[in-house]
């Protein structure tokens, strides 16, 4: 049987040169704590450290019921007709 993780929202900020970066994920509740500094994987480039958590939600979600963020997107775009081809002139 498989452990059933928690997850919350949660908003992180990371120091780059000349300013910096931030983002809001659902991550573990075990790591979800104001000031924890977290490695987060990114699309691109792999494993990032030095994410800052600064705001957790309050709302606790399992595992099996976190949105689908591209899913999300790809109905955004059917619905708006983002998703059509654009015509050429």
């Amino acid at each position: 049987m498989s452990r059933n993780v928690k997850y919350v929202q949660c908003a992180m900020r990371r120091d780059i040169a000349g300013g910096s970066v931030r983002t809001t994920s659902y991550i573990p509740q075990e790591f979800a704590k104001v000031g924890r500094v977290l490695r987060l994987k990114e699309d691109n480039v792999g494993w990032v450290d030095g994410w800052v958590v600064e705001f957790v939600g309050d709302e606790i979600v399992e595992g099996d019921q976190l949105p689908d963020s591209h899913k999300a997107i790809k109905n955004h775009r059917k619905s708006t007709g983002d998703s059509t081809p654009r015509l050429r002139a």
